[in-house]
């Protein structure tokens, strides 16, 4: 892994965090001046509608421009949006500045939006198919021990600092992860993707490639289905969880979340060691961390007991990290830089889509049937998605072309 690689690593890791400061600061001043859970909540639903447009944007650019320069443009973007976010911080509250907030806020997720699924197209640019596996697992060990400390010590960050304080340290932040850009070097591949001009075809072709793609179409379905979990892990569902099936306060909702980042750091950690080993292995592995986690969330919504809860959500971390990653670099290997770009965007859009109904979905059905159910029922899902991969990926063999980088070219579509 050379010098471009860990510039990646640093810009990736300082965007996250400032996400995370920035989103905690923003939810923590509407909260404290309006009193509106609904109000903080809707900031999370505006960043995931916002990073859905991104996604099928994403697409209409991606040949145009390196990677690289569109990911320095709208980290330069940001940098000014932050500063207009701080400048309202100055301005009494009212319908406008409330409609203001949310616009820039819109403006902020839809730029971070591009970050994660051009940052998967410039490892499999820089990474030899070889070392990918273990890059992935860094890359994810590295954020997730500062996403860990973001969010466990935000909150103490915010009561000390204050918000005008801490967000200037995400516009550093975002400063920082620009800076670390200009030193990631991406050679220029010229496929034929780059020449096609129309517009229809370019917005398509991430959608055609993942329909043509046996394995990858299997891996969004497989991602469609566990996007439907994904929201038993918003913030009103575990707090639910916590006070009505653990009896216990908000505390305990901060140990729950800190111990899953725990988790997933550990599991980032797991997946490094292993990686030597899961290099020809990845749909297994993939298939095993799915079915792990889905047992392990049945369970824990069958327990009652605080301690074994937090014990449960920090096991999960390494059973969703196995997953996540072995899938992350399936995905590496299905096709060359610029036609990955377009259909992470595609499945990035419509994931982030079925997440946006699922919100609204589980939110209704907690309340109907109860919370606990709900993890149980979710835990089921994610078994079912596994023994889906399993029938199609294993049995029919259709993910084996994804084990290795053996990607179709673009004339195949």
């Amino acid at each position: 892994m050379n010098r471009s690689f860990y510039a990646l690593v640093v810009s990736q890791t300082a965007t996250n965090l400032a996400f995370a400061l920035y989103t905690m600061t923003v939810v923590m001043y509407l909260y404290n001046e309006t009193g509106s859970t609904t109000l903080s909540a809707a900031v999370t639903l505006t960043s995931i509608t916002a990073h859905m447009f991104s996604s099928i944007y994403l697409p209409l650019i991606s040949d145009k421009y390196k990677s690289t320069t569109i990911l320095k443009v709208s980290q330069l973007a940001q940098i000014f949006i932050l500063v207009g976010l701080y400048s309202l911080f100055f301005q009494k509250l009212s319908f406008s500045i409330y409609i203001l907030f949310f616009l820039l806020l819109a403006c902020i997720s839809f730029l971070n939006g591009f970050f994660s699924p051009l940052k998967s197209s410039i490892v499999r640019s820089i990474v030899p198919e070889s070392t990918r596996v273990k890059a992935n697992s860094f890359i994810a060990t590295v954020d997730q021990t500062f996403l860990f400390a973001g969010w466990t010590l935000g909150g103490l960050m915010l009561s000390l600092l204050g918000k005008e304080v801490t967000l200037m340290f995400t516009f550093f932040l975002t400063l920082l992860s620009m800076i670390s850009l200009f030193i990631v070097r991406v050679e220029k591949h010229i496929t034929k993707t780059q020449e096609q001009k129309k517009l229809f075809k370019t917005f398509t072709y991430g959608w055609k490639y993942l329909l043509k793609n046996k394995g990858l179409r299997v891996l969004v379905l497989m991602d469609i289905m566990e996007s439907w979990v994904g929201t038993i892990w918003i913030g009103a569902v575990t707090l639910t969880f916590v006070q009505e099936v653990l009896g216990k306060g908000e505390a305990w909702w901060g140990y729950i979340n800190g111990g899953y980042y725990f988790g997933t750091l550990i599991g980032g950690l797991f997946v490094y060691r292993l990686s030597n080993i899961m290099k020809g292995h990845l749909t297994t592995f993939m298939l095993t961390g799915s079915f792990i986690f889905g047992i392990l969330t049945i369970v824990y919504g069958l327990n009652t007991n605080a301690y074994v809860a937090l014990l449960l959500v920090v096991i999960m971390g390494p059973s969703f990290q196995i997953r996540d990653l072995a899938q992350e670099t399936m995905y590496q290997n299905s096709a060359d830089e610029k036609t990955l770009t377009k259909v992470l965007a595609a499945k990035s859009s419509l994931v982030q889509l079925i997440f946006i109904f699922s919100i609204m979905g589980v939110g209704i059905l907690t309340d109907l049937i109860g919370v606990k159910l709900i993890y149980i029922l979710s835990g089921i899902l994610l078994i079912f998605s596994a023994m889906f991969g399993f029938v199609h990926l294993v049995l029919k063999k259709q993910g084996k072309k994804l084990e290795k980088d053996n990607f179709y070219t673009s004339s195949n579509v």
